[in-house]
């Protein structure tokens, strides 16, 4: 008997080691939305209490943008991906979407696919453009973000005010820009009508927020322009930043536009330091 005991304790021990370092799946599905077929791929483990990670791309890119974070998330947490309209496996649209149609359109598809709130944003680029247009919209389902490199309603007009500095005579002119990494290409994306939505009503909210700016950028010979730019980006980063009282800004010294795969642990960790965030806000107090 006493063998028999030991033997069945040491299956459960194994049982539970195996199933503790199982590699989360990713499961993709489809649904049709607002008369569009969409995809979306989520995977990981859900708590009752705890919150959907989504994650929302940059312009050009699908849900394939994420490849480095996808699974290590799914490790301790709930997250989606979604292509939107004409990337990766979702339909285009018959039509040109407006921009006040993105976030109904990500809100009806994480209806269908049975993902409701609370969540955690996580945008890039233009995309947390569009994270901040849906924290808006769902004020009260939206628990905390992450906004990676992401665009601001201000910079368009910051850019504009830039002074243009004409190159000395002689100069060698810029280098192409580099190619765009594996999966980008146009979409039909109105990304001015996104500025101007999220313009007209800036998100400020009291979530836990972390900002990841880009710490290198892309070598321009020639372009006396390049730094005034760069300094503009670096002071809207810095603003995302002040738009919740528990925001901060992680400078990612090794990374370029694409912080998710040039340093995807910074990534991951701020998901889970949002998440853990999250957590300690819900735990109910003890009483003394």
């Amino acid at each position: 008997m006493q063998a028999v005991r030991i033997w069945l304790l040491g299956a459960a021990i194994a049982g539970w080691a195996a199933a503790s370092s199982a590699q989360p799946t990713l499961i993709d599905r489809t649904f049709t939305v607002n008369g569009l077929s969409l995809h979306i791929r989520c995977g990981g483990d859900r708590t009752p209490a705890s919150p959907l990670v989504v994650l929302e791309a940059g312009a050009g890119n699908s849900a394939d943008t994420w490849r480095d974070v996808h699974i290590p998330i799914a490790r301790f947490a709930r997250v989606c991906a979604w292509d939107r309209p004409g990337r990766g496996s979702s339909a285009l649209s018959p039509t040109i979407l407006n921009a006040d149609q993105y976030v109904p359109l990500l809100s009806d598809l994480l209806t269908a696919a049975g993902e409701p709130g609370p969540y955690v944003l996580v945008g890039h680029s233009i995309g947390g453009v569009i994270a901040a247009l849906f924290a808006n919209r769902h004020r009260e389902a939206i628990v905390g973000l992450v906004l990676v490199d992401s665009s601001h309603e201000e910079q368009v007009k910051r850019f504009n005010a830039v002074p243009s500095v004409a190159p000395p005579a002689g100069a060698t002119p810029p280098p192409a820009p580099p190619a765009p990494p594996p999966g980008m290409t146009p979409e039909p994306l109105p990304i001015m009508g996104l500025v101007e939505l999220l313009g007209a009503q800036p998100w400020r909210g009291t979530v836990p927020l972390v900002v990841l700016t880009r710490g290198r950028t892309p070598p321009q010979i020639a372009d006396p322009n390049v730094a005034a730019r760069n300094a503009v980006w670096l002071d809207l980063q810095r603003d995302w930043a002040t738009r919740s009282p528990k925001g901060r800004q992680v400078i990612a010294a090794n990374s370029g536009h694409y912080i998710h795969n040039d340093e995807p642990a910074l990534l991951i960790d701020a998901v889970r330091t949002v998440i853990e965030a999250v957590s300690t806000t819900a735990r109910p107090r003890r009483n003394n």
